[in-house]
């Protein structure tokens, strides 16, 4: 291979990083841009819905409808609809969190898990007061993973050489273009397992399960609705309506019952990137958003 020909393999490589990396900024930012589709508040008694899909890779937009869920004094329930394979660690922690502050105020939360709620999404989930499942439902994965590529081989026969320099050992941990060290590796599974143990004491302090029943399940494993219930992971086998009718109940409100939307309605430029949308665009984002977990730093509450 020519010394031109291996610059623009790595060109080219880079390239190809770098649109993903774009494609996902874009989806990112137009996913803040929906403040303007806010409508007027609903004076009347009514639950809110507050629906949380896709990979969890920030928390902001969530956040921004807990906020408004807090200062609505017309709110008397969440419906928290899922339907996600989980996410970044800190970003489920920050909504677990937010959702939990709603709750001690006194406001109820019902959960209905739709087809996945996975990892990061089921660790949100342990903020309601009930939790509704499908019987196929995918759900659990309880754990945590970290990812990242290794490619000296690659750049060797690139002809590419990576010089790095730091400042202690640990400075470069996951540095892609040589082989972790077994210092490395124990130094990262130590992370791992804290985060994880941080996974299963919220579990602990939200469900009835005794710990050495958990960890027997507490593998990473998913499982179906009806076999998280047996596990005593989820309460009750039903879908959305059935998660309705329950938090309505809760909320002692009668007859038939307004319900708010949360997040607000995405704008067209949002939908036009929406990775759940048949559009060109929409099909790059969907491959970005399950491409990027894999390149991007960070550990993961996710099922991959």
């Amino acid at each position: 291979m020519t010394r031109f020909a291996k610059i623009m393999a790595v060109m080219s490589v880079l390239a190809v990083i770098s649109f993903f990396f774009f494609l996902g900024s874009v989806a990112s930012m137009f996913s803040h841009m929906s403040q303007g589709a806010i409508g007027l508040k609903e004076s009347r008694a009514h639950i809110t819905e507050l629906k949380l899909e896709g990979a969890i890779m920030g928390s902001d937009r969530y956040m921004e409808s807990i906020h408004r869920i807090s200062e609505d004094k017309s709110c008397k329930g969440v419906l928290l609809r899922i339907d996600s394979p989980g996410g970044a660690v800190g970003a489920s922690q920050e909504i677990f969190s937010g959702l939990r502050a709603l709750k001690a105020k006194g406001l109820p939360i019902v959960v209905s898990q739709g087809n996945l709620a996975a990892s990061g999404g089921y660790y949100i989930s342990l903020a309601g007061d009930r939790i509704f499942a499908n019987p196929g439902t995918l759900t659990g994965s309880i754990g945590v993973i970290l990812q990242f590529p290794e490619a000296g081989k690659l750049l060797e026969k690139l002809g590419v050489k990576m010089n790095t320099v730091k400042s202690g050992a640990l400075k470069d941990v996951g540095n892609f273009s040589r082989p972790p060290s077994p210092d490395e590796i124990r130094y990262l599974q130590s992370v791992i397992d804290n985060t994880y143990g941080q996974f299963i004491d919220d579990i602990l302090s939200s469900r009835k399960i005794e710990k050495s029943e958990l960890l027997k399940i507490a593998d990473g494993r998913v499982m179906t609705g009806k076999q998280a219930r047996d596990y005593g992971l989820v309460d009750t086998l039903g879908g959305y309506r059935e998660a309705e009718s329950y938090l309505v109940g809760l909320a002692k409100l009668e007859g038939e019952p307004i319900v708010v939307k949360e997040p607000p309605s995405k704008s067209r430029l949002e939908t036009l990137f929406d990775s759940k949308t048949e559009t060109p665009l929409g099909s790059l984002a969907q491959a970005a958003q399950e491409w990027l977990p894999s390149v991007r730093q960070g550990t993961f509450f996710m099922w991959k």
